[in-house]
């Protein structure tokens, strides 16, 4: 649930009765007239309203006839009052009022307030649906005016109503689900809605079953439904869609979507609001950030990786086969779709071989290399496009590479990086990329990663991910050291770059991995020196332990005074 502090702003022309409303407000609660003091926000009283749990403060406004008032600014919800017997109050609605908070670039919800509604005959307020008519255009030409409501001041009618209006667009904001004008779901709502779709799909076959809507029900609502009540839901969906695509054994993702449409139109908010809160989403309808802040130990300095999980790549499989065998470009960006933000995930121009129709191979790969270099933002777009798993069953951590005990592990891995460097032929081997850096293959079912530095880049940052490099290629005029311990040869004119790296992954599996003899000899050392140093720190342990057992078994203890 949202916050549950908020401020109401009223605002409207001198004269329409924004402090008798304030007056009535409060008169209405305490049954006997009080004197407010114009102008200075007023406390509600929660148990007034129909949500309690909002702590309402009622800002009244005065200003010149031409100056929109600075509260607005701090207005979680504007009323705008006008005057229903007066065609000028009304015209300025949208003449002066709504395009002046329009021209401030203020997102939040305006309710428009028909006040004097006793002013206006029987016959009038019987027959003639005024405030339908004032907002109609209104909510066409500006996004912000989500209803309008009438009421009267002096005769204390629906004052109420519109406070509880306030708090209702307050906790279950429309303009984020829907569109007024267009009579349809936002684009946005219709992103989470697929998300969540995906999410309760357990059985990944792209439709909800019997059991899945009932689930989903009872995860969300914490009550079951019955035959009658599926059957009812579908009836509903039917009628919507104008189709029975929905009567079979399932419920289709338009057929979901169909059935929160539905749901809103006959002013049932609150149910989608608790559906999209009940998954984590926000009032901007992106995820929570918390879900997100996990974090997974390695020793990346000791050149220790993360890679996905047989799980998560279980898990993506499922997603790209519910596609068929291949995918094409239209079917990878609707696999995204659910995704709200900016992605670096790798493009598909960067895979290698290119092609327009993608691979199982190319798919995996492609996921493979965004994990490496960063796995918590390959984890936030798996659980966006519909992957529930926790971090710590999403990926594993591979070994280190600080021994030569811990090298010869090499092989049990799954993503390799190598660097080019160069000193004059950087802009050559871009084009051989498509000018495409980094580049993705997929050699024997393993993924390899391969990036271009020139000699300046790599003095400047390439030491700081040295730990992640599996093997340097450098062109043999290039001046470029390094003290760390990784592979490395030199780069060929003479044979194309693509031949070069499968060279390099058959050296990289090799009974040296690549190493040099010295390179060994080092790796060797330090694998020595590990185990020196853990034997003496388990003699320590033993030594303290010990001492510790006599130091308590034979100095006597002290009574407590």
């Amino acid at each position: 649930m949202k916050k549950s502090d908020f401020k109401v702003v009223l605002i409207g022309d001198s004269g329409v009765g924004k402090s008798t409303f304030i007056s009535a407000l409060i008169n209405e609660n305490i049954n006997k007239l009080t004197h407010v003091e114009k102008h200075q926000p007023i406390q509600l009283p929660p148990e007034m309203f129909n949500h309690p749990e909002c702590n309402t403060t009622l800002i009244d406004t005065k200003c010149q006839a031409n100056q929109i008032p600075e509260q607005v600014k701090i207005a979680d919800i504007i009323l705008l009052m006008y005057s229903i017997d007066d065609n000028c109050s009304c015209e300025r609605l949208q003449k002066f009022w709504l395009k002046g908070l329009k021209e401030k670039e203020l997102k939040q919800p305006i309710i428009i307030v028909g006040n004097k509604l006793d002013l206006m005959g029987v016959e009038d307020n019987r027959d003639y649906c005024r405030i339908f008519k004032v907002i109609k255009q209104l909510v066409k030409d500006f996004s912000q005016v989500e209803m309008g409501i009438e009421c009267s001041s002096n005769q204390f009618q629906s004052v109420q109503d519109v406070i509880n209006c306030a708090q209702r667009s307050y906790l279950y904001p429309l303009a984020p689900l829907y569109s007024l004008v267009n009579k349809a779901l936002t684009e946005g709502f219709k992103k989470a809605l697929t998300h969540i779709f995906r999410i309760c799909d357990r059985d990944g076959d792209g439709v909800w079953s019997d059991q899945e809507l009932q689930r989903f029900q009872k995860q969300v609502f914490k009550r079951n439904l019955d035959q009658s009540d599926i059957a009812g839901i579908k009836d509903m969906i039917e009628e919507e869609l104008k189709d029975d695509s929905n009567k079979k054994k399932f419920i289709t993702l338009q057929g979901f979507m169909a059935l929160q449409k539905r749901g809103i139109e006959l002013m049932k908010i609150q149910i989608s609001w608790t559906i999209l809160r009940f998954f984590h989403y926000k009032d901007d309808l992106t995820l929570e950030e918390y879900l997100f802040q996990d974090e997974i130990i390695f020793d990346q300095e000791a050149g220790q990786t993360v890679e996905l999980s047989e799980m998560a790549l279980q898990e993506l499989k499922s997603i790209f086969e519910l596609q068929g065998q291949i995918i094409t470009p239209t079917q990878f960006d609707y696999i995204f779709y659910p995704v709200t933000y900016q992605t670096s995930f790798p493009l598909l121009q960067q895979y290698h071989p290119q092609s327009q129709q993608i691979t199982l191979t190319q798919w995996l790969s492609l996921w493979n290399a965004f994990s490496f270099f960063n796995y918590k933002d390959t984890y936030k777009l798996m659980n966006y496009i519909g992957i529930d798993i926790k971090m710590s069953d999403a990926f594993k951590e591979q070994n280190k590479k600080d021994s030569w005990s811990s090298v010869k592990k090499i092989i049990e891995r799954k993503v390799f990086h190598f660097v080019i460097i160069t000193k004059n032929k950087k802009k050559i081997l871009e084009e051989q990329f498509n000018n495409l850096s980094p580049r993705i293959t997929t050699i024997n079912s393993k993924t390899y990663v391969i990036s271009i530095y020139d000699e300046q880049q790599a003095e400047q940052l390439i030491e700081r991910s040295l730990n992640i490099i599996d093997f340097l290629m450098i062109e043999k005029s290039c001046s470029f050291q390094t003290a760390q311990l990784i592979p490395m040869t030199f780069y060929d004119d003479n044979i194309s770059v693509w031949t070069q790296i499968s060279n390099l992954v058959d050296i990289l599996h090799s009974q040296s991995y690549g190493y040099s003899n010295l390179q060994i000899q080092q790796l060797k050392q330090k694998n020595s020196f590990s185990i020196i140093s853990l034997t003496g720190g388990i003699t320590l342990l033993v030594s303290l332990t010990t001492a510790g057992y006599y130091f308590f078994r034979y100095k006597p203890f002290k009574k407590m005074k």
